[in-house]
Formats: C-alpha cells, structure tokens, sequence
C-alpha cells in the first residue's frame, strides 16, 4: 500500500502494467491483489508465513532470496525508491559523517559493478 499519489511507486498496479508491456499476451487478472500493507516488513513477514507474494525491495529480502527461504516469482523487477544518506548542515562531526558517505559510497559502486 505505497503512497497512492505517486504513479511511480513500486507496486502490483505498476508491476503488471510493465509486465503487460514487455508482454502484451500477459494475462489480465481478476484482482491484482487480496491483502495490501502499509509497511513493507508485514508483507514480508506474510510472504515468508506462506500467504503469498509479494512486490517488494530485493535489499529488504536478500537474506531470505540468499538462503533459499524465499524465491523470486518472476525475472522482472521495477526501479525502487532510493535512500539517501543525511545529516544537518554545519554538523559538528561532519568530517566524519563525509567520510562514511565516501565508504558508502564506494561500497553502492563495488555493488554496481559486480552486479549485486
């Protein structure tokens, strides 16, 4: 249950309709979803509970995707959210804080380029 007013946002609604574009065989269904979530985390909890699938973050499930628990229903993925690191101007360990953000970063780039 993703913010309604975004038409970007990663859910069922926007999932069939680049299903359907990639396919335009793909089958119209009935209802795209039963059960809606407000935070993410319960429809994983749902999911790994055995009530169904779910469109969701690969970051939140990767553990799960890694050890097998969970499977991926389908190849295709959607563009997500991004995060964002922040902190208030003129912070007085921003030193520090720019630094992380160097490590951090670099460690988005080594992901990127191996493909995680």
């Amino acid at each position: 249950d993703w913010a309604i007013a975004d038409p970007d946002v990663p859910n069922w609604r926007n999932w069939l309709a680049t299903a359907r574009s990639v396919d335009p065989g793909f089958p119209q269904l009935e209802r795209e979803w039963d059960l809606s979530f407000r935070e993410e985390t319960h429809a994983i909890e749902a999911v790994v509970a055995g009530q169904g699938i779910a469109v969701c973050s690969d970051l939140l499930v990767a553990r799960e995707l890694a050890s097998g628990a969970l499977l991926k229903a389908h190849a295709l993925s959607l563009p997500g959210f991004g995060f964002y690191a922040l902190y208030l101007r003129e912070h007085p360990r921003q030193q520090i804080i720019e630094a992380f953000c160097a490590w951090l970063n670099g460690q988005a780039s080594d992901s990127t380029a191996s493909g995680a």
